[in-house]
């Protein structure tokens, strides 16, 4: 059998990008609940009822509330046009270049056979931390790096969160930072296809819920998962710090390990950012990154009031003793 030609660069995204098309078109000619594309419409329905049947006590509407139509067109745009048009080819394309680079350097890949070596189970878990774990670092570096801070700030320049608030961030974050995260599974023997599909399946309910204007007490889970309780406090400027708390994409292991988990009881998050100049349309908020980049624009800080006092949480107290 003659051995197969190994693709270039420009063939491997065009199949990528072939491929996915052919992947979206089947997921709604023959749609079932298993299928990641159609899995996403029930997240949908899922916190967007949730929503209905047990809103928070803040005080605004399901769906009257601040930049829920804006929220909903980043709901489409990002998973679904963004995607589209080459998230798996662009993650395929970094892969391609990254063991390009290790080839060159007469380096022999995957470094670690773990794909094959671990058992299925074994393997999900594997994937599960250390992509959340990674998640939570770039996570971590969006917020400390005024560059990539003036795209991320459109995700936190909301003062209304909903379920659809999830998708309401610039797509230029969407498309640097997720494909850079396969590249240590490329190493490790791990196929795009196959943790792309993971991915989905792993991180989407939570991040949904996570957003959710909810009213539920989440107990001792918001100790393992991310989850309202905790995420409202990112999203507040009323907390201790420059640059903000709660980073968990999905295990809030990370934050309570780092020292960022943040959850008074005595006090109610306030939504949004300091000196909040981002615009409040879809288009301006997707020019502005580039026009504050443009003139060098500095960042305030993040997610603090001028006038307000932190009191120490049990947490922060214990980072002080030490």
């Amino acid at each position: 059998m003659p051995e197969a030609i190994p693709l270039s660069f420009g063939e491997t995204v065009s199949q990528s990008f072939s491929t996915y098309w052919t992947y979206l078109t089947h997921s709604f000619k023959d749609p079932d609940v298993h299928n990641p594309l159609i899995y996403l419409f029930l997240v949908y329905a899922i916190t967007f009822s949730i929503e209905q049947l047990a809103p928070k006590r803040l005080n605004y509407p399901v769906v009257g509330r601040k930049g829920f139509w804006t929220d909903l067109m980043y709901l489409f745009f990002i998973d679904f046009a963004i995607q589209a048009i080459g998230l798996y080819a662009v993650a395929t394309a970094v892969e391609f270049i990254v063991l390009k680079l290790f080839s060159n350097a007469g380096i022999e890949t995957p470094l670690f056979n773990l794909h094959d070596a671990l058992p299925p189970y074994l393997r999900f878990f594997v994937f599960f931390v250390v992509i959340d774990f990674l998640q939570w670092g770039a996570h971590f570096i969006l917020h400390r790096s005024n560059f990539l801070w003036q795209f991320h700030k459109i995700h936190h320049a909301q003062e209304q969160l909903g379920f659809a608030s999830t998708r309401h961030f610039h797509f230029g974050e969407y498309l640097v930072l997720k494909p850079a995260f396969w590249i240590p599974f490329a190493l490790c023997g791990f196929k795009t296809a196959d943790y792309v599909i993971w991915y989905v399946w792993i991180a989407y309910m939570l991040t949904f819920l996570s957003h959710c204007n909810i009213r539920i007490n989440w107990g001792f889970l918001k100790y393992v998962f991310i989850t309202p309780e905790t995420h409202f406090w990112h999203h507040s400027r009323n907390i201790p710090g420059k640059y903000g708390v709660n980073y968990a994409s999905s295990l809030a292991v990370w934050d309570l390990l780092f020292g960022f988990f943040y959850n008074p009881k005595d006090k109610e998050p306030v939504l949004g950012i300091p000196d909040n100049d981002v615009p409040e349309t879809f288009w301006g908020q997707i020019v502005y990154p580039f026009k504050a980049i443009f003139r060098m624009k500095n960042s305030p800080e993040q997610n603090k009031d001028k006038d307000f006092v932190a009191k120490q949480t049990r947490q922060e107290k214990r980072r002080t003793q030490r």
